[in-house]
């Protein structure tokens, strides 16, 4: 018996599966508050109001607890997914209902605080192969459940013969995810409206009926206030050479977060691994939220240059859009699978971040995101797509299938869920594609 089923074997009474609940919200609770390396057992046996008999009692140890917080998270995800009020989500009206009560429930929990799946995932991913393990075996639990639903629409004759109720079902949980790390780092529902509706449109492109194949309109998509706009200081001039140097320790804190993760770099790893001295980080850093800052805007324009190569034109033909899904595996593929995207496991990483870092990390996406609304708003005014086609929208639904993708990709330690989100995303943006008419026939001469 492995130490992560050791708390699980043991019977309970009534009393003592109480307190063992009230243990786990309050290490989920000490978790979102103090990040991972933080976290230790005196902690969650203060703010439970237990002794340190009692949480040794119920837990066998550190990872133990940790452990038991994500099982018990993908627990309410599938409650969840199995409330009556979305019937059997065997119906595309209980897919319709998915969607909103999706959004309501965002702002019952609101963007900090809320133990949400995928923020664990993005704070815990990293930190050990077993804690991974227990999220993939999460997420797959997850896809199961979707998949016997999809499996009772296809047998109900709702879904056409070729509809792929694993595909499916991973389409809804790789873009759901995406999802929520942009709804928490703009602390907005938007992303989380988009990109439902998305899904749920994704959907009905499987309708054995022809009516039901007709996408709904898309919520069109608010632009961003920032809720605390940071005074933009001079920045200080450094030689060349300093800015070489700076330039190598924002490289170097680069890597280390994306292999370590957040939490587990520490200033000290980052000289180290660089090769400067204390001095040397002070002078050109603040804190180590100030160089998190610098990271995030390296990370940013990474992903803009990535999306602006020249392989990949404007973005704007649905080919060059399938180019873009090959080359993210293609030039990424490995880092995908080793750690995530390196912005989006940046991101996830974050989400309980001050206001200050979300909002640098909101500027990301937002200038991601118009990299795919210029190419999908060409798309549009060349008659390309669709005058229903909303850009916004679709890049949106974009950018959420391949942050999900990539986070499931990550845990799970497998390719299938960003090329499925990928090529979701990609068939969702050709629903839109206009049909021209066919060429008029020539008369025939006499």
């Amino acid at each position: 018996m492995t130490t992560a089923d050791a708390s699980e074997s043991r019977s309970f009474t009534a009393k003592g599966l109480a307190t063992r609940e009230r243990i786990l919200s309050s290490a989920a609770d000490v978790l979102l508050a103090d990040g991972l390396t933080a976290f230790n057992l005196d902690k969650v046996r203060q703010a439970a109001s237990v002794s340190g008999s009692q949480l040794n009692h119920y837990f066998v140890d550190r990872q133990d607890l940790i452990r038991a917080v994500v099982k018990r998270q993908v627990e309410i995800v599938l409650q969840f997914h199995r409330q009556p009020r979305l019937g059997g989500l065997d119906t595309f009206e209980d897919w319709e209902q998915w969607a909103r009560l999706n959004v309501r429930y965002l702002r019952k929990v609101g963007y900090r605080g809320t133990a949400t799946y995928h923020v664990l995932a993005g704070q815990l991913a990293k930190s050990d192969a077993a804690t991974r393990q227990t999220f993939a075996d999460g997420y797959w639990r997850w896809v199961t459940l979707l998949e016997d639903s999809f499996a009772r629409m296809k047998s109900q004759g709702l879904l056409v013969n070729s509809a792929q109720p694993r595909q499916l079902a991973l389409v809804v949980v790789s873009l759901h995810q995406g999802a929520g790390l942009l709804a928490f780092a703009y602390r907005q529902e938007w992303p989380l409206a988009d990109v439902t509706r998305c899904v749920v449109d994704y959907i009905r492109m499987f309708a054995k009926d022809a009516d039901e194949r007709a996408p709904r309109p898309a919520r069109k998509s608010r632009p961003r206030r920032r809720r605390h706009p940071v005074e933009q200081e001079a920045a200080p001039r450094f030689t060349a050479k300093g800015m070489a140097t700076r330039a190598r320790i924002i490289d170097g804190a680069a890597e280390l977060i994306f292999e370590r993760g957040v939490n587990g770099t520490s200033l000290d790893d980052v000289r180290r691994a660089v090769g400067v001295s204390g001095s040397q980080i002070s002078h050109y850093f603040e804190d180590k939220q100030d160089l998190t800052r610098e990271v995030i805007a390296a990370r940013t324009d990474f992903v803009v240059a990535f999306h602006t190569q020249g392989a990949l034109g404007h973005l704007d033909t649905l080919d060059s859009l399938r180019t873009w899904a090959d080359l993210c595996w293609a030039q990424a593929g490995e880092n995908y699978l080793r750690g995530g995207c390196v912005y989006g496991s940046l991101t996830g990483e974050l989400l309980e971040a001050d206001d200050v870092v979300l909002d640098a990390l909101a500027d990301g996406y937002d200038r991601w995101l118009q990299v795919f609304e210029d190419g999908l708003g060409a798309m549009c005014r060349r008659g390309d797509l669709t005058p229903d086609a909303d850009p916004r929208h679709l890049a949106v639904a974009m950018i959420a299938a391949h942050q999900g993708g990539t986070l499931l990709t990550h845990v799970t330690g497998t390719a299938e869920p960003f090329r499925t989100a990928a090529n979701a995303a990609l068939d969702y943006v050709t629903s839109f594609a206009a049909r021209r008419p066919k060429s008029a026939a020539r008369p025939k001469r006499s």
